[in-house]
């Protein structure tokens, strides 16, 4: 049987079964029979005995708006649709305006939450509603998994279910007549996140 490569290095962060992050501060003997090493970790300052099979790579989590600090640049939306550079700072108005999702960690974001606000509204313009008819036909645009070309889907009461945060149409003309007014590259960038 052939060793194999110690799965971490020193100091290296790792995650324990429990999702404790634990840090590597000694490699211990490979066991065979297991076809794995044990580990020293530590974890607030006390040492711990884990086995390799127990521990999976860390992965430091994406930070979001959720986590800005006194003092850290964001952006929020204006009234007017323009994107605001700030600093947060924890008052009432700028959680208030976070928990509307209306705070951003990049002006980029920002821009194309103003930009998928616009596309949604010129939906609503040319006949989309947001309300489920239950009992009636209610089109909507998908974007096929290929992301090469939409699709119009229809929900009605004899169906699992609906779609929420949708735009509904009363018919397909109207779907087609949206993509064509709007545009299938605007539709799928800021509606279905799909840059092609």
């Amino acid at each position: 049987m052939e060793i194999r490569k110690q799965k971490f290095e020193l100091e290296q962060k790792a995650v324990d079964k429990y999702g404790n992050v634990i840090t590597v501060i000694k490699f211990n003997s490979y066991h065979f029979e297991e076809n794995e090493y044990w580990y020293d970790v530590s974890y607030d300052g006390e040492v711990l005995i884990k086995k390799e099979s127990f521990l999976e790579p860390y992965a430091e989590k994406p930070k979001s708006v959720w986590d800005l600090e006194e003092r850290e640049e964001c952006y929020s939306l204006t009234i007017c649709g323009n994107v605001h550079h700030g600093f947060w700072d924890g008052s009432s108005s700028s959680i208030a305006i976070r928990d509307i999702g209306g705070c951003f960690l990049t002006r980029e974001e920002a821009e194309n939450e103003i930009e998928r606000r616009k596309v949604e509204t010129e939906m609503l313009r040319l006949g989309g509603r947001r309300e489920f008819k239950n009992g009636e036909n209610n089109y909507y645009i998908v974007c096929d998994f290929d992301s090469s070309h939409f699709a119009i889907r229809i929900f009605n009461n004899k169906s699992d279910g609906f779609a929420p945060m949708t735009i509904y149409f009363d018919s397909a003309k109207e779907c087609r007549n949206a993509i064509g007014t709007i545009g299938e590259d605007r539709i799928k960038k800021y509606i279905f996140g799909v840059n092609k």
